[in-house]
């Protein structure tokens, strides 16, 4: 006697699951540009917080995100740190790492590991999010 098996709500699932992996790109780059705000938002203030003499450099601090799709991948990407274009934007190393005679603010990095928590919130926000839009 053999067993006999029904895979089409199995087969089923695997279609819905390869939908939602194919629309979870939109809801991943909101979370990713969310937090990015996020951070730069907090490493201004805390810049903005220090002496005068680092007073044009808050603004210097952005956030560029780029995203790429190809070769079986998908990638999401968000650079944030001094825009060497702007204004002072060169002098953000010297703040955040310091030098000999310079202790250095971390300001960067304190943001980013402040909003660690949030992140990893808003990735699985995204992801239940496009199990919704995919109709799991």
């Amino acid at each position: 006697m053999s067993a006999d098996f029904n895979f089409d709500e199995l087969t089923s699932f695997t279609a819905d699951l390869g939908t939602v992996a194919g629309n979870t790109g939109p809801f991943i780059n909101s979370a990713v540009q969310f937090t990015s705000k996020r951070v730069v938002d907090e490493a201004r203030k805390s810049v903005s917080s220090g002496s005068a003499q680092w007073k044009a450099l808050p603004s210097a601090i952005d956030y560029e995100i780029r995203t790429f799709q190809g070769f079986g991948a998908s990638v999401i990407d968000s650079e944030i740190g001094y825009n060497r274009d702007k204004p002072a934007g060169h002098l953000g190393g010297l703040r955040e790492y310091g030098k000999p005679d310079l202790a250095p603010h971390s300001d960067l990095r304190t943001a980013l590991e402040a909003n660690q928590a949030d992140f990893q919130k808003g990735i699985e926000k995204a992801i239940d999010d496009a199990l919704k839009a995919g109709g799991l």
